[in-house]
């Protein structure tokens, strides 16, 4: 039996990526970083397309922390 939508643990669509796998991209940044460096990050650590267009969405700005981009990323998918 599929489980009820309002009960499932995220809403995402099956190819949008999850935060742990945009936290697996973000490997090794050393923060505070921009935007755009942690993009690079994400390219050189082999971040697929889907990851990408996710963190191309976010607003541009300076990031603190891993978590910060998490934050940010969720809004922006």
């Amino acid at each position: 039996m599929s489980q009820h939508p309002a009960h499932s643990q995220n809403h995402r669509h099956p190819d949008e990526p999850t935060l742990d796998e945009i936290e697996r991209a973000l490997k090794g940044a050393d923060f505070p970083m921009t935007k755009e460096k942690f993009i690079s990050l994400a390219k050189n650590n082999g971040a697929d397309g889907e990851i990408l267009a996710v963190l191309e969405k976010m607003n541009s700005r300076h990031f603190d922390s891993t978590d910060a981009v998490l934050r940010e990323a969720s809004r922006a998918e």
